[in-house]
Order: structure tokens, then C-alpha cells, then sequence
């Protein structure tokens, strides 16, 4: 069989087409089914996920990059554990929140309401109340997170750089 001189040229772009689809649009995305498991793979120590994310945390999506420094996380909580968690951010101003515009992760797990500049409307809507913490990550720098909790559904979401 004779291959024509065309179709190598073809099947390098097609090639080049797939390998570059399959590429994750995040540095790092992982599962953990429960937070030991995130504790395990080290997601605490490196700062990807807050010491305070209660005991119970599970179903925990994640989703961060090196630079810029972002992360996206969705987890699951017992209800019983709700006050835990909110001892440890503070309401943010729904008027003016710490942060006004999260990107799109362009990850399922991430709810809409939480994607691009903030609609306080439709976030309530969705039975979600806004928080937010700032940490150190350095001597010089804070990181500001803000949080999405759904009380009735033990479901939070954050989003910090």
C-alpha cells in the first residue's frame, strides 16, 4: 500500500489536535472521598485546602493553579458542622464582596451562579450565602478565599487566589 504524501502532514494535525484537547485546563485537579484522603495526598500541607474545612468534609472536587495562583473547591459537610466552619470565616459584604469575579474553572462540578461577576441574586437563589477568610501564604502576601455554603444541603464551594 502506497500513502500518499498528503495524509502524513494530516495525521500530524490531527494528532497535534487531539494531544492538545486532552490537556487539563488547571495545573492540578484531583477527587478525594474524604478529606484524609486530601490530608494524605498532601492538599493541607501545600495550602490548596484550609486547616478549618470541617472533620466530616467529603466528596471534596479540587481544582488549582501554580500561576496564577488560583483554586476552585467544592466539598460536601454534616450539616452538625456547619457552625465550625462559619467560626472560622466571616460574612462577606454582600455589597461588596473581598472578591467580585471568579473565572470560569470550566469544571461540571463548579455551580454557575459562582462563575464570572457576581450576581447576589442568583447566588442566594441557588440557597448559597457568602463568606470569606484571608490567610497568610507568606510573610508579605495574604490570600483572600471566598466561600458559598449551602447550610441546608451541607455543600460548600470556594474560590481563592
Amino acid at each position: 500500500m502506497h500513502v500518499k504524501p498528503l495524509s502524513t502532514p494530516i495525521c500530524c494535525i490531527v494528532l497535534l489536535a487531539a494531544l492538545v484537547g486532552c490537556r487539563s485546563s488547571h495545573d492540578t485537579e484531583a477527587f478525594y472521598a474524604a478529606r484524609a484522603d486530601a490530608a494524605k495526598s498532601g492538599e493541607f500541607d501545600r495550602g490548596w485546602l484550609p486547616d478549618f474545612l470541617p472533620k466530616s468534609s467529603h466528596a471534596i472536587h479540587l481544582a488549582y493553579d501554580l500561576s496564577p495562583s488560583r483554586v476552585w473547591c467544592a466539598f460536601e459537610f454534616d450539616a452538625v458542622e456547619t457552625d465550625t466552619l462559619l467560626n472560622s470565616v466571616k460574612p462577606a459584604n454582600s455589597g461588596s464582596p473581598p472578591i467580585t469575579r471568579i473565572p470560569n474553572p470550566h469544571v461540571k462540578w463548579w455551580p454557575k451562579p459562582l462563575e464570572g461577576d457576581f450576581d447576589v441574586q442568583k447566588i442566594q437563589g441557588a440557597g448559597l450565602v457568602l463568606y470569606s477568610v484571608s490567610r497568610p501564604v507568606s510573610q508579605v502576601e495574604n490570600e483572600t478565599l471566598l466561600f458559598a455554603i449551602d447550610r441546608t444541603k451541607g455543600r460548600g464551594y470556594f474560590y481563592g487566589h
